[in-house]
């Protein structure tokens, strides 16, 4: 066996949908802390995020993962697992010891060689435990063959606005009440030209920003562009040929790249 092939920890091309992210989360709680962390194996992009047991639901639906890691002893509690109902369908149920905040950050730490997690960022223990499972399943599935991955980032709970599960889909913001792309909000005002421009909007669209300043500086670009339609347009011509790196990079890393992968990079 050199690989185990799962739902969240898919890179082939063909079965993935380029202007979509395919994540693979992974939720914990230590002592009433509530943590995900989630990272897509084909682009390398890790995030982590403290989040409060009401707002669990919210940010599933705000990440919409492929496949979610979660512990045997998180299901026991009744209230959490009758929550969760809706998502079992995701759920791969490890043991409790693959969340241990210990052994995940220095998971994280050989993973990025370096001696402290502190330069990228001040996680909790939940979030370091939760990164480190990720980490944990990727050697399990991939038979120690780990891609290309970024380091984490940390989204500040608070920094995006939580909407429920059921107000995200009658919005039908990223798709429709039958789960289509077309139709949905999404499909109307997308028009990227490259695969990682694609799922870069889809995230924002998906997680509406809470800071003023942010959000000005964001239209601030938006703006930009939109007086200035020479700029854009070479801008556009530039982006047409562009391939998608992210991809190439994660199946060459894992020894499953081709020729067109190369010459992806090369060009």
């Amino acid at each position: 066996v050199v690989r185990t092939v799962t739902a969240g920890t898919l890179i082939e091309e063909t079965l993935l949908d380029r202007k979509k992210n395919n994540f693979l989360l992974a939720l914990i709680e230590i002592h009433s802390k509530y943590a995900i962390a989630w990272l897509d194996m084909s682009t390398g992009d890790l995030q982590t995020q403290t989040i409060s047991e009401g707002s669990i639901t919210a940010a599933l639906a705000r990440v919409d993962p492929g496949e979610i890691l979660i512990s045997e002893k998180l299901l026991i509690n009744q209230k959490i697992s009758e929550t969760l109902e809706p998502w079992a369908k995701f759920f791969t149920i490890l043991p409790s010891s693959s969340f241990d905040s210990a052994n995940g950050n220095l998971r994280l730490q050989n993973l990025y060689k370096v001696k402290t997690m502190d330069a990228y960022g001040n996680f909790t223990r939940a979030e370091l435990a939760a990164a480190g499972a990720l980490i944990d399943y990727l050697h399990l599935t991939q038979k120690g063959r780990v891609p290309r991955i970024a380091p984490p980032k940390q989204v500040v709970d608070g920094s995006v606005l939580e909407i429920d599960a059921a107000t995200r889909r009658n919005l039908e913001l990223t798709q429709t009440l039958v789960g289509e792309r077309k139709g949905s909000l999404l499909a109307l005002l997308d028009q990227t030209v490259t695969a990682a421009g694609g799922r870069l909007f889809s995230k924002q669209l998906a997680s509406p920003l809470t800071d003023v300043d942010v959000i000005n500086y964001r239209l601030d670009m938006v703006q930009f562009f939109y007086e200035d339609h020479k700029i854009l347009g070479l801008l556009k011509n530039c982006l047409l040929k562009m391939p998608d790196i992210e991809r190439a990079l994660s199946r060459i890393s894992m020894a499953r790249g081709g020729p067109r992968d190369l010459a992806t990079i090369r060009d």
